[in-house]
């Protein structure tokens, strides 16, 4: 198949009521006159932490190749979606709900365009695979299916002290203030679990030119506010839960994916024990795979030709047989 993509923004207001969401729009490109064909589906990603929709190019148009359109946005203190440089990291103490809203914001404005019959499919890869985890048991309803991609389990004592400790200093030194002890114990941990690295973000991706080129864009990296920590120790600690889990459609299909030698998902231990707890919640159709010598972002990894496909070929079987 050889087909045109076309790139469009997208924007919104924030459910925080003052920032703007910017993300992007992939879908073929039409000609002029020319009847939009119906997608097999559509996939929104959900982006991780420090990042931004960008990165994330390659894999969607290889998606809509395939047949899909696919929709993204910058979490509030994330690429485009801030007005400052600064403001990168930067987040509230209780921005939980605004990220999650805002996830369901950017679908209520792209389901509009399609038919109701068309597949939703989920995508969401690190921070945003907890984002995820917590929307879906929220607005998992009318969800085709969701791939969760470099996610965690973290035991909840860790999300509760980290919570803890952020919300202490955000009370006494602002919510937008910088601890190297919080990123310490966040990102800088991760970092500590690669032997030999040659740079502290080894742990993103096994090829050296991804982590360069990481390191060298403007809209990756910057240490996150302890508002940040707070909001993220409150998904951490969300997800785990029982109650969580017991919130998700028994019905969704939930595909794990992850890096075998990714350190946030514990190198598969913390992946598979997500996976159970859905399981455990009677979510029926759960399963895991998890990529040998891949650490944590698998859509960069030298590798990734196997997992764009392989997550393709799950999607297809799950969320579109009905439209194939």
């Amino acid at each position: 198949m050889d087909t045109t993509v076309a790139v469009a923004p997208i924007g919104f207001l924030s459910h925080d009521g003052t920032s703007t969401i910017k993300g992007l729009v992939w879908e073929p490109e039409r000609t002029r006159g020319s009847r939009r064909v119906a997608p097999r589906g559509v996939i929104q990603i959900v982006h991780g932490m420090v990042e931004h929709v960008g990165r994330y190019d390659e894999f969607a148009r290889f998606l809509v190749e395939q047949g899909f359109v696919v929709c993204t946005a910058d979490h509030i203190g994330h690429g485009k979606s801030v007005a400052s440089a600064d403001e990168l990291g930067c987040l509230p103490v209780d921005g939980k709900e605004t990220l999650i809203e805002d996830v369901h914001e950017l679908r209520k404005t792209v389901t509009a365009r399609y038919s109701r019959q068309t597949p939703y499919i989920m995508f969401g890869h690190s921070m945003g695979s907890f984002v995820t985890r917590a929307y879906l048991a929220r607005h998992g309803e009318d969800v085709a299916a969701a791939v969760i991609c470099g996610t965690g389990q973290q035991p909840l004592v860790l999300s509760k002290a980290g919570n803890a400790l952020a919300r202490f200093l955000a009370k006494t030194k602002g919510a937008d203030y910088r601890s190297k002890l919080l990123d310490g114990m966040g990102v800088g941990a991760f970092a500590k679990q690669i032997e030999n690295p040659r740079t502290p973000h080894d742990w993103v991706c096994t090829d050296p030119a991804v982590v360069d080129a990481y390191i060298a864009d403007e809209l990756c990296g910057a240490m996150f506010s302890v508002g940040g920590y707070a909001t993220l120790t409150d998904l951490t600690g969300e997800v785990v839960s029982p109650s969580c889990a017991a919130k998700v459609p028994k019905g969704l299909p939930v595909l794990f994916v992850a890096g075998a030698e990714d350190p946030v998902g514990a190198c598969g231990k913390g992946v598979r024990a997500a996976a159970d707890l859905l399981r455990r919640a009677g979510v029926q159709d759960v399963e895991v795979k998890l990529y040998e010598g891949m650490r944590h972002e698998i859509l960069n990894e030298p590798g990734r030709a196997r997992v764009y496909t392989e997550v393709v070929g799950w999607i297809e079987e799950h969320a579109c047989q009905s439209t194939s």
